[in-house]
């Protein structure tokens, strides 16, 4: 239900080339409305002149979602003439699209932070935590040449 909210509310960001300039102005001062600590009030008319940007681009050119209507704005160097899309657009990015992977981190943490290793210092805690959720990159890297620099190292603690 959070994520239709989430959607309806910029649901008009993926229909720029179908909705006419009115309904863009309207659902996006909705959008401006709500987040209006971030969002100034010429982000209608950016909305506006942005879809007639993207309409002007050959059909192959244009972005096709969020993310690469973002990436279309950093290369053309188009921050300062659509800021508050940028704005909008990297909220929306930021927004996870489900809360599995939050609950997986928080259980991978209960795994790393045992009551065996409550002393952990939080810099080596987090170190561990990102470790453990991001295993599959970490299976598949190659210790060896890590394990021999270690070994051929001449300095060794004393006890």
């Amino acid at each position: 239900m959070g994520y239709d909210q989430l959607f309806e509310k910029y649901s008009f960001f993926f229909q720029l080339e179908k909705l006419n300039s009115v309904e863009i102005r309207e659902q996006a001062k909705c959008l401006q409305d709500i987040y209006a600590d971030d969002l100034g009030s010429s982000f209608p008319n950016e909305c506006v002149h942005f879809k007639s940007h993207i309409k002007n681009l050959k059909v192959d050119e244009r972005p096709k979602n969020i993310q690469q209507m973002l990436i279309f704005i950093k290369n053309n160097d188009f921050f300062e003439m659509y800021p508050y899309i940028v704005i909008a657009l990297r909220m929306l990015l930021c927004t996870p699209c489900s809360n599995c992977s939050t609950e997986r981190s928080f259980s991978a943490l209960k795994r790393v932070k045992s009551y065996l290793r409550s002393n952990i210092k939080e810099e080596r805690l987090n170190a561990l935590a990102i470790l453990n959720i991001k295993n599959d990159i970490t299976t598949k890297l190659n210790y060896n040449h890590v394990i021999n620099n270690f070994a051929t190292r001449q300095a060794r603690r004393r006890f």
